[in-house]
């Protein structure tokens, strides 16, 4: 069922395309400046981890690739599911699809058992959903202000709590 991470590693390659074309349509500045290249590149490292997980020589580290790319497509597609989160949702079901095919597959390689397999399927999903957060968090505060005028805004961390920011001429003013 190799399959499952091509469908999905191709849904997610077609959603970062239009989510990079429809952002670079709208224009504007956006404070958070970080945001949209950070998830950009995660939904590509993803649908990367789907494609790999289809190879013939990845059989023994199919289990990580497609627990990172079913993890990391779920939340994902959790967290957007009012924008581009639906298919996200869909590619994550598929890579959950060939995850839990692999898992059933006889052992990989001699050596091997079921349990290494889970192990690396949930230290994958693991990894995936660590690196989400953290750079959700981390891009959250990365501000960027423009050298005139002003503006503002605010929001709830998903580590931090709550903060309020201003601009003004290149002034960076943020309360907690």
């Amino acid at each position: 069922m190799r399959w499952a991470g091509v469908g999905a590693a191709i849904i997610a390659a077609a959603v970062d395309a239009l989510y990079l074309g429809v952002v670079g349509s709208q224009g504007g500045s956006d404070f958070q400046f970080l945001r949209v290249p950070f998830v950009a590149a995660f939904i590509a490292l993803m649908a990367i981890c789907a494609a790999l997980s289809s190879r013939a020589s990845a059989a023994r580290w199919r289990p990580l690739l497609l627990g990172i790319s079913a993890a990391g497509l779920l939340l994902l597609g959790f967290f957007a599911i009012f924008s581009i989160g639906l298919p996200l949702l869909a590619a994550g079901v598929l890579a959950l699809l060939g995850l839990i095919n692999a898992m059933s597959q006889p052992a990989i390689s001699p050596g091997t058992s079921g349990k290494a397999a889970a192990a690396m399927a949930a230290g994958g999903a693991v990894l995936a959903v660590v690196i989400l957060i953290a750079g959700f968090s981390l891009t959250e505060l990365a501000i960027r202000c423009p050298a005139s005028g002003s503006g503002g805004g605010g929001g709830t961390g998903l580590l931090g709590g709550s903060y309020q920011f201003t601009c003004d001429n290149g002034k960076l003013t943020i309360s907690h």
